[in-house]
């Protein structure tokens, strides 16, 4: 249920949030996308750092029940999602909250597709160790 709730935040933040940014002016930009961050850390990054700790802990004492090879791969999609996010994405956020350029909102939008597939694969995965365990 946490991986489907962190692919649903992540999609949220793209389609919801980051689109979104275009439509607000520059004079109240800043405000808007500060207080839209705080609300996704709290709804969205929290339970995926959540996420993400519960995946390891599974991967150091799984019960021989859950195949590991989802579990690994799982976890190889969430740091490829956590590396495009300190690496590409939060750099992008931070010049746009200073600017409210429009031209890095649209690359932010671009790049975040890595973000938001590498959170697609993490589910997909889920649901294979759920299946496999299932089983």
């Amino acid at each position: 249920m946490l991986s489907a709730y962190c692919l649903a935040g992540c999609l949220m933040e793209h389609f919801a949030v980051f689109s979104g940014w275009t439509a607000v002016g520059t004079a109240e930009f800043r405000t808007v996308q500060t207080s839209q961050g705080h609300g996704s850390g709290l709804v969205y990054v929290v339970p995926k750092i959540a996420l993400t700790a519960f995946v390891i802990v599974l991967l150091a004492g799984a019960p021989d029940a859950i195949p590991s090879w989802p579990l690994w791969a799982g976890l190889a999609a969430l740091t490829a999602s956590w590396l495009s996010f300190a690496v590409i994405q939060l750099p992008i956020q931070l010049a746009i909250r200073q600017t409210a350029d429009r031209a890095a909102i649209a690359r932010l939008l671009r790049t975040d597709w890595i973000r938001v597939a590498a959170m697609a694969a993490h589910f997909a995965f889920a649901v294979i160790a759920i299946a496999r365990t299932a089983s």
